[in-house]
């Protein structure tokens, strides 16, 4: 699921999408030839989860890998059915005796019905400047950029310090059963590594065509789900009776509207504020600067307090800084003359990394109260913080300010959820980084008429060659 950083905070100089948005691509051309090859071969290839499949994708992908050079026994296509297939690829590298980086990306699209897109979704075109196509940005744009690589550092008879892993993952889209929580259950041997980079998520976001921030997602929050659910003997609707159980359901929910859970921050969602403050209006600036400062440990001062309540206003920064619940679903009743005996609600949660299941789960039960049950519905993967690495975030720096300068490298914490969530839950610390530049909302992933700039693929293949050859030994 790709997300760019900033894209859902007020932005102090509105967005607008251009064609032409970073300067040309340092990318040769028999590269941007082959980037271009693979995105559409990977778009092409239908790997929605109703009629798609990703080892058909997978073969595809082996086939061009074993004619770079890379053997066999370096290329695992595995899966929990002939369906939903994973590939792992593994680069060589020197023996040193240090574990290997995971690269990652997903093959798997949200659904596309063709009668609801302009074209056929799994064509992909090139209009204006952009590849149009389901995937083309989320996520077979990483897709392409690792295949490329992993072709070109063969062709360059690289060699790293370590082994590194390129892992493409099926089901992604849904709930990654068949993809990361398999590999990670029946063959975490082929995909053990110090720390993951993954290409979905994170991201540079344009404003006026202009590189503003490139993000870097080390952290997510936690998704779990409720059902609330009131259950009474009923009876006639002549004759009501106070124990009415849609009202003591709307009591519950009403309760759970006016409770905020408690804020807090965490290194990186410290860090989010530091460096993305100078990019918002003088006032939103100061009151993140004070937050970041006053929630730093202990007591927050008054004025830290009031700063987080202001901001807290914005659904963004709420969401931000606080495990948040809300209903998402409601039934109720079983005839219009009747007094219901049924009532319930769908609540989900997303929780912060460092809230605790147990505690959050207690908190809904107790603002539910006694007439109402709670049922954990999707039990919560807790997933810790990735520690903000000196050597990424340095080479970062150095990266962006070489291929988007101006744009600071923000450390983020996601509100929506990747495979990096389980990943991080088996010990493998996770940063998303796509490098893929767009304008807010652009790129319309999930929706209709999903695309990406072309420009951005070049640039985001190049960037990663950096990446990971300067992380790995060049």
């Amino acid at each position: 699921m790709r997300r760019f950083l900033l894209s859902c905070v007020p932005l102090f100089v509105a967005a607008t999408a251009v064609a032409q948005s970073v300067p040309n691509t340092t990318l040769p051309a028999g590269y941007q030839r082959l980037a271009r090859e693979v995105l559409t071969e990977a778009v092409n290839t239908n790997t929605s989860a109703s009629v798609g499949s990703t080892t058909v994708l997978a073969n595809k992908f082996r086939r061009r890998l074993l004619a770079a050079g890379y053997t066999p026994a370096d290329i695992h296509i595995v899966g929990p059915d002939a369906k939903n297939q994973n590939l792992v690829v593994r680069l060589r590298g020197r023996t040193t005796g240090r574990k290997p980086i995971l690269l990652a990306a997903h093959l798997d699209v949200v659904e596309a019905k063709r009668a609801d897109w302009s074209t056929d979704p799994f064509v992909l075109r090139a209009e204006n400047g952009f590849f149009i196509g389901r995937g083309a940005a989320d996520d077979k744009s990483g897709v392409a950029t690792l295949v490329t690589n992993l072709i070109r550092w063969k062709r360059d008879k690289w060699t790293p310090e370590r082994d590194v892993i390129a892992y493409f993952s099926a089901d992604e889209e849904s709930d990654a059963t068949k993809g990361v929580r398999w590999m990670l259950a029946h063959a975490r041997n082929l995909i053990d590594a110090e720390y993951c980079l993954n290409t979905d998520g994170g991201g540079v976001d344009l404003v006026n065509g202009r590189p503003r921030s490139f993000g870097v997602e080390a952290s997510e929050k936690v998704y779990v789900t409720f059902r609330l659910e009131a259950i009474n003997p009923g009876g006639h609707s002549s004759r009501p009776r106070r124990d009415n159980a849609i009202y003591e359901l709307a009591h519950a929910l009403e309760r759970l509207e006016s409770y905020a859970f408690p804020a807090q921050l965490n290194e990186v969602t410290r860090a989010q504020l530091e460096r993305s403050a100078a990019l918002q209006s003088p006032d939103t600036a100061a009151d993140m600067r004070l937050v970041a400062q006053g929630y730093a440990g202990g007591v927050p001062s008054a004025d830290a307090q009031a700063a987080m309540t202001r901001l807290s206003r914005d659904s963004w920064f709420n969401a931000l800084f606080r495990t948040t619940c809300v209903a998402t679903m409601l039934d109720g009743g079983h005839a219009e003359n009747a007094l219901p005996q049924r009532a319930g609600a769908v609540v989900n949660c997303r929780m912060l990394p460092n809230d605790t299941p147990a505690e959050v789960e207690q908190t809904v039960r107790r603002i539910a109260g006694s007439a109402v049950t709670v049922t954990v519905i999707y039990p919560p993967v807790s997933s810790e913080t990735s520690p903000l690495r000196s050597d990424l975030m340095a080479l970062l720096d150095r990266l962006s300010a070489r291929y988007f300068p101006g744009a600071p490298v923000i450390p983020s914490m996601a509100l929506g959820a990747s495979d990096g969530l389980f990943l991080r839950n088996a010990g493998i610390p996770t940063y998303s980084l796509s490098a893929m530049a767009g304008a807010d909302g652009e790129s319309n992933e999930h929706g209709l008429n999903e695309k990406l700039r072309e420009s951005s693929l070049y640039d985001g293949v190049a960037f990663w060659n950096d990446l990971v050859r300067e992380l790995s030994g060049h």
